[in-house]
């Protein structure tokens, strides 16, 4: 219940407009060959989202990736939950216009200073840089483009090797993250109804 009344204020309070659910016949303007493979953009939830990130004891150095980000709420909880690096990644142009104006209109009202760009790309194509140090993912999409962008995060793992957490909300197509051999299993959460997998990479 708090979960759900936190959500209702969330957009009165930052300025923003998350919570209206797009589907994905209606993100008309993607051109990707894997538009058929994307999940509806749906809000993540900004308490559980909240109290995961610090059940886990993800840092916060490094910068946060929303891959599949669509409006952007999940970055704007990464910035009030201490991260002054976030990224968007997401293939709907109208999206990510959304998702950057939410995050201006954050920078307005709450007076933080961070640094943040959204990226209209495939989330197959993108080439993660040696700063990505979380990656979150609401079930944006199948297992096909999972498989894509975790093989697209062990190539900059294997050219910059460092320690990256991957939150995964909503973990459908868990499996292929537990049979990515270079990612462990940290643990399951469960706040207001949310359910997430978190990994890490292996040490």
């Amino acid at each position: 219940m708090v979960a759900r009344v936190t959500d209702f204020h969330f957009d009165r309070a930052f300025g923003s407009e998350t919570r209206r659910i797009v589907e994905t016949a209606a993100m008309r303007d993607v051109t990707s060959a894997n538009r058929a493979r994307g999940i509806r953009y749906q809000p993540t939830r900004a308490l559980p989202l909240r109290r995961v990130l610090r059940a886990a004891e993800i840092p916060t150095t490094g910068c946060f990736v929303d891959v599949g980000c669509g409006k952007g709420r999940a970055l704007m909880v990464a910035v009030l939950n201490g991260f002054t690096r976030v990224k968007g990644i997401e293939y709907s142009p109208e999206l990510c216009r959304a998702a950057q104006r939410n995050l201006d209109e954050l920078r307005t009202r709450s007076g933080r200073a961070f640094a943040a760009e959204v990226l209209c790309i495939d989330a197959a194509d993108y080439p993660f840089t040696p700063d990505d140090s979380v990656v979150f993912l609401f079930n944006p999409f199948d297992a096909t483009v999972l498989a894509a962008v975790l093989a697209r995060l062990q190539k900059s793992l294997a050219e910059h090797p460092r320690s990256v957490w991957v939150a995964y909300h909503y973990p459908a197509w868990r499996n292929v993250m537990d049979e990515t051999v270079w990612l462990e299993w940290v643990g399951d959460y469960w706040f207001g109804g949310c359910a997430f997998a978190v990994y890490r990479t292996r040490t």
